[in-house]
């Protein structure tokens, strides 16, 4: 018997009441076909007035096991089924199901909204899924069941509306999405450095079925070719994803924020009378100086307008994400979209494998490196231009001395200050890096010249306008000292930064990849299950035709299976649509 499956269709795994009124829903059309064909054989099977027909449909959102728990023992996770015998007497289960529209003794159709409240006591997480009103149009997620006497059946579950139809279209915005289902897996992997966590993050599901019991019956018994519309199963995933919680992410923030200081205290090595730029313009005016002459430095070096952190403030609490990674610094997660990477989950044939492999996997691995690498570089890039356009202000008094001379037995000359120079800068850190900067150097003499002078020529030195007219041309030698000092002490804070960042992200990556190494030995997906065709799993079962009654077509959007360390495998099944059998008056 064919079987069809619905083009591009992106539902969602878990519910929320009043989905927006934009959401376009997919609802199959569910009229009894009327056949009026000659009798065949040595009976009838009229569809046009058939009635009597006994009818089975359920819909089960959540079933099978996990983490040693039988889902199906759970009764607040108890399906909706309904069953019709050829009395028109309809069986209900729960019994405290809602009628969304019965008309007796034809027709019942029942909902038993999903409880999420039960999954309290196991690691299955559905935050953001609020069961909706069974009545609603839209947003109703729902365990779906109808019957009629004419042989018309249909079941659904998951993400439905109260026609029991799979909602959501291709074109759902994800604003419209519920929030995911999230079962842990932390339990099965193998421990992992750096990471706390692990979540399976499933998206919206939904699975419908429905049958025309008659015309099936009139193809098994007589022959007589049912259309392809006698049976449509329809499924829908709205993505999947791997959560992680990494304390080594969240240890980036803290890590970055250390080194930043250190290179905020290495520049401050810069500042003052006797820093590294105040040491640097005595030295270069001493070695510019002939002689014995000595040089004090005194004033002040400062540099304003820098905030390394605030710099980089953006850069530590905005998520890294190139549309498949996504990597919260702040929150310590990572979080990937497998979908993204994985073929369509959705119009896939009956019964596919979703295949987590090293040629799926691996890529994460080499996404997170990118994001992080680039992140690296932009915090170096964005410190790197703080520094540059921070003020420095050089106001540095330097003072040239020249000790006392004895010729005994006559002379004896003590040392006097012979000259002071004003040197000024004001302007970007970039100019001393850059050796762009251009110094003032204001020069003139401390004291009466002509004893001065006396003491220059006793010690053999230029007198004093000709030691003021070299202080004055030592700009450009200064200058370039400057550039060697300043660029030697800010690079080097920045190559040390930039390593220790990097042996940081090494460490997350490592940790990531522990986890997607271990993730195709502990997890296997597969998509659209239907028992009846052909490599179905083995213990998804249905119940085959048989006698004067059609078989029991089975539909489910997702089955998760999750081994443990020893080798147990528990199967857990998202969204499954059950209808018939049905069987003739």
């Amino acid at each position: 018997m064919k079987t069809r499956t619905r083009s591009a269709v992106a539902i969602a795994a878990v519910a929320i009441v009043g989905l927006p009124m934009t959401v376009t829903a997919t609802t199959a059309a569910w009229n009894t076909p009327e056949w009026v064909h000659g009798q065949v054989g040595t009976s009838t099977l009229d569809c046009t007035d058939g009635t009597g027909f006994g009818a089975v449909a359920s819909g089960r959102f959540l079933s099978g096991s996990l983490l040693g728990l039988d889902l199906d023992a759970i009764a607040d996770l108890e399906q909706m089924a309904l069953a019709l015998d050829g009395a028109r007497d309809v069986t209900v289960s729960p019994s405290n199901a809602v009628d969304l529209g019965s008309v007796p003794p034809d027709s019942y159709v029942y909902a038993n909204p999903f409880d999420v409240t039960a999954l309290g006591a196991i690691n299955v997480d559905l935050t953001g899924f609020t069961v909706g009103l069974p009545g609603a149009a839209l947003g109703a997620v729902n365990q779906y069941a109808r019957v009629a006497t004419d042989g018309s059946v249909a079941g659904a579950s998951g993400l439905i509306n109260d026609s029991g139809a799979v909602l959501v279209s291709d074109t759902t915005p994800p604003a419209s999405l519920p929030a995911r289902a999230r079962v842990g897996l932390s339990g099965i992997l193998p421990a992992v450095a750096g990471i706390a966590d692990a979540n399976l993050e499933i998206g919206a599901v939904a699975a419908s079925s429905q049958i025309d019991g008659c015309a099936l019956l009139r193809d098994q018994l007589w022959g007589d070719t049912a259309p392809a519309s006698a049976v449509v199963r329809d499924y829908g995933i709205a993505g999947l994803g791997l959560q992680l919680d990494a304390p080594v992410v969240e240890s980036l923030v803290s890590t970055t924020t250390a080194a930043v200081n250190t290179l905020g205290a290495a520049v401050a090595q810069l500042t003052g009378p006797g820093g590294l730029i105040g040491s640097s313009i005595g030295a270069g005016i001493d070695a510019g100086l002939p002689g014995v002459l000595t040089t004090t430095v005194g004033g002040n070096v400062s540099i304003t307008g820098l905030d390394l952190l605030g710099s980089v403030a953006t850069l530590l609490n905005t998520p890294l994400t190139d549309g498949v990674v996504t990597i919260d610094l702040q929150a310590g997660t990572i979080d990937v979209d497998l979908d993204a990477l994985l073929p369509s989950l959705n119009n896939a044939p009956p019964n596919t494998e979703v295949v987590l492999n090293d040629a799926v996997l691996n890529p994460i691995v080499d996404r997170a490196g990118a994001l992080l690498d680039n992140w690296t570089s932009q915090i170096v890039a964005a410190l790197t231009a703080e520094l540059r356009d921070a003020t420095v202000t050089i106001a540095l008094e330097a003072v040239v001395a020249a000790p006392g001379v004895s010729i005994p037995p006559l002379v004896n000359l003590p040392g006097l200050n012979i000259l002071s120079a004003d040197v000024g800068f004001v302007g970007p850190l970039g100019a001393l890096l850059d050796g762009t900067a251009v110094l003032t150097i204001d020069a003139e003499a401390a004291g009466a010249i002509g004893p001065i002078d006396t003491l220059l020529g006793a010690l053999g030195l230029p007198n004093v306008s000709q030691l003021l007219s070299t202080v004055g041309n030592l700009g450009g030698g200064l200058v370039s000292a400057l550039a060697n000092i300043v660029t030697t002490t800010v690079t080097g804070a920045l190559t040390t930064l930039g390593s220790t960042l990097a042996t940081a992200v090494n460490a997350v990556t490592t940790a990531l990849g522990g986890v997607i190494a271990a993730l195709p030995s502990v997890v296997s997906l597969m998509v659209n299950v239907q028992p009846d065709q052909p490599n179905a799993p083995p213990d998804a079962t249905f119940t085959a035709a048989s006698g004067e009654s059609t078989a029991e077509y089975k539909v489910a959007a997702l089955r998760l299976g999750l081994a443990d360390g020893l080798g147990g495998v528990a199967t857990t099944t998202f969204a499954t649509a059950t209808a018939g059998p049905v069987t003739a008056p």
